[in-house]
């Protein structure tokens, strides 16, 4: 596995084009990762990279943070930072989970539903501007010392 994930990064760095696109193209990928609602993620990730002409390939597969071993911690940290700056009670949040009914679910909805959304986008915000930085700054760098190595065996 970890040499599977270090081949992906390979290829982002040996991709051709503008640093800053492809730095771009990651933390969009990260943004989406954060979105809130399950199931829209691939669609978001090819959407959006159209819409900002960048790759949907890396877009796509930054949006792949968020997989089976991340979501709990990232869904759980969003809806924790939303409670904490959002001040939202969820004390109040008490539910039957043996006789959940539309009701109670509404209840729910309406009681962590804007803390989680707003941080994920906050959360997700945070970590795409890290990305891009840190993937800039990995592709320029491999990319020099790619260049030099091609000079030092000339």
């Amino acid at each position: 596995m970890k040499e599977k994930v270090k081949g992906i990064f390979r290829k982002i760095l040996d991709m051709q084009g503008d640093p800053k696109k492809i730095a771009f193209a990651c933390a969009l990928g990260v943004f989406i990762a954060f979105f809130p609602i399950l199931g829209t993620h691939t669609a978001l990730a090819f959407a959006l990279a159209w819409v900002f002409r960048v790759s949907p390939a890396v877009t796509l597969g930054a949006s792949f943070v968020n997989n089976p071993w991340t979501i709990a911690p990232m869904y759980g940290g969003s809806l924790w930072f939303g409670v904490l700056i959002t001040g939202t009670d969820i004390s109040s949040v008490n539910i039957d989970w043996h006789s959940i009914n539309w009701e109670a679910f509404v209840k729910l909805v309406k009681v962590i539903g804007v803390p989680f959304v707003v941080g994920c986008l906050v959360l997700g915000l945070v970590f795409a501007v890290i990305s891009y930085f840190a993937v800039l700054k990995a592709v320029v760098a491999y990319r020099a010392r790619k260049e030099s190595v091609a000079r030092a065996a000339e």
